[in-house]
């Protein structure tokens, strides 16, 4: 298990809070969702999405990502996040770091994995929960737990937070015959900003179905 967890272990020290982040309330819609598309090889490479920053709405683009297509895909705003994947014996996982204003944080991240040995829910909840596991090894609070998720891919939210400044999400996925997690963290600063940047990750996330 120790090995595994190091796919989802935190990155480094912090980098300086981007000063744009802080700025006003901001909601998302997405816009152009095809909720049609059950396969991951028909989705279109770019797509819009509308972002409400203190009653204006602005469009921002997201761009397929498909890396690993025969795991997943999803969209995201690659010009506000930097896409980063690896892929091993362990496991596959992909890092979608902030990088607002061309300064990248490794704190403030969307990380999606798929682990080789973990083939059930119940195996994933183990591997998250565990005296030894996935929070218990990066020092997470467990701040609340529920099952009532707004994806559909998702069994269950953990909220957590790790000292003052990092606030975090654990996600339980399962969909297609494949189970896997999905982690968002940053700091407290980016709330506004970070967080419905984040669940334009998570919305559009497909999981591909087992070959």
């Amino acid at each position: 298990m120790t090995g595994a967890i190091l796919l989802a272990t935190s990155l480094g020290c912090a980098a300086p809070l981007p000063n744009q982040l802080s700025s006003g309330n901001i909601t998302t819609t997405a816009t152009a969702f095809q909720t049609s598309y059950n396969s991951t090889s028909n989705r279109p490479t770019t797509k819009t999405a509308t972002i409400s920053v203190e009653g204006e709405k602005t469009s921002i683009t997201l761009r397929l990502y498909d890396q690993y297509s025969n795991l997943f895909t999803t969209y995201f705003p690659d010009k506000e996040f930097l896409a980063q994947g690896s892929s091993s014996g362990e496991g596959t996982g992909v890092r979608f770091i902030a990088n607002f204003g061309g300064s990248k944080n490794e704190n403030a991240y969307v990380h999606i994995a798929f682990l080789n040995n973990l083939k059930t829910l119940q195996q994933l909840k183990s591997f998250v929960n565990a005296k030894n596991g996935l929070i218990a090894s990066n020092r997470w609070r467990v701040v609340d737990r529920t099952q009532k998720v707004p994806y559909a891919w998702a069994r269950e939210k953990i909220v957590f937070s790790k000292g003052k400044n990092i606030v975090g999400n654990v996600y339980l996925g399962q969909e297609n015959g494949k189970v896997f997690y999905v982690i968002t963290n940053y700091p407290v600063e980016y709330g506004d900003g970070f967080a419905p940047r984040a669940d334009l990750i998570l919305q559009n996330l497909q999981v591909a179905s087992v070959q």
